[in-house]
């Protein structure tokens, strides 16, 4: 079995971290595990963050939190899938016996393992999961294009849900970075509501693309408040920076929501400022397994069609560096 495997947390992405190696090709070791063979795993930020040391993982360890493929191998009491059929995997893996899984959030699970963060994940052929984070696709689905909804669509899903209950006709939604998540939200915000929605970003390819995905019109952050022409209703910020976060509340109106869904900076806002104009601001993480389910019927109906920019395994290296330059348009994966 091939792995890109993480052998030291580097200084930076210059520095060679992931070497390809050979290890076992793993076996069930439970009665409801599942071998899938992957077919593509995208390639994310919090890749990236692991590598800069700003996630705690242990080392050696295979990055790819991100998976679909086809069931190789189960354990003896699976009866969810069967070996050879496509999946498209959910990116935590839990027993569903806390209370936040029976609530449904399987993010919160306190033993929850996320392959890829905690545990190997999918830069190599094969990834151990359990029947209960699989859900079966066609046999015709592109798997590459669907292996982007299990983590960059699936939390651009659950954010534009929220802010899809705040907007109606004539309400106007902005979303701040086109990047692999940024081109779903726009997609997503088409299918579940009927706002205008305003793309921006630093990028004039991520623009075109926000466009061509259904944006109503694109613009630099620098022009931004000439093209909006009114207060937002709601913000969906993909970028998580100091000056997207003050921009954005800046450009919020009354009643207006901010959901924060990239990291990195820091949010300050004067409480006077919320309470006059009754502001929400909420985080959005990852988004529930039904939330994928609904995601999943979208890009199966072609609603939803990601941008995939597909790279060899073996390239793993130049496409998180390609990814920390801002040159990929759409989502990177790695196919096998």
């Amino acid at each position: 079995m091939r792995a890109m495997v993480m052998t030291e947390v580097p200084d930076g992405v210059s520095r060679q971290a992931l070497s390809l190696q050979q290890r076992p090709q793993p076996e069930p070791q439970g009665p409801f595990d599942v071998v899938v063979r992957v077919a593509a795993a995208g390639v994310c930020r919090s890749d990236l963050h692991i590598l800069m040391g700003e996630l705690p993982a242990t080392v050696p360890h295979v990055l790819g939190h991100e998976n679909s493929g086809w069931v190789h191998a189960v354990g003896p009491m699976v009866s969810a899938v069967q070996v050879g059929e496509p999946v498209l995997c959910y990116p935590f893996v839990s027993d569903g016996l806390s209370p936040p899984e029976r609530r449904g959030i399987d993010s919160a699970a306190p033993a929850r393992r996320t392959p890829g963060i905690d545990c190997d994940g999918g830069y190599a052929d094969y990834l151990l999961v359990t029947e209960r984070s699989l859900i079966p696709l066609p046999g015709d689905a592109d798997l590459a294009a669907m292996a982007t909804l299990s983590d960059a669509g699936l939390a651009a899903y659950r954010a534009c849900r929220k802010a899809a209950a705040v907007l109606g006709p004539g309400s106007l939604a902005v979303v701040v970075g086109v990047g692999g998540l940024g081109h779903l939200a726009v997609q997503i915000l088409r299918a579940l509501c009927p706002a205008r929605i305003l793309a921006v970003d630093t990028r004039e390819e991520a623009r075109k693309l926000a466009v061509a995905c259904g944006a109503h019109d694109a613009c630099s952050p620098s022009d931004l408040d000439a093209v909006a022409g009114a207060t937002a209703d709601a913000v969906i910020d993909f970028v998580g920076s100091d000056e997207s976060a003050s921009s954005a509340l800046a450009g919020l109106g009354f009643g207006g929501s901010y959901f924060a869904v990239g990291v990195g900076g820091t949010l300050s806002t004067p409480i006077l400022q919320l309470v006059a104009n009754e502001t929400r601001i909420e985080g959005v993480y990852v988004g529930t397994y039904p939330e994928l389910v609904e995601l999943t019927q979208l890009a199966l109906s072609g609603e939803v069609r990601p941008v995939v920019v597909p790279y060899a395994l073996g390239d793993a290296d130049q496409a998180l560096r390609d990814l920390a330059g801002g040159s990929i348009v759409g989502r990177a994966v790695l196919v096998p």
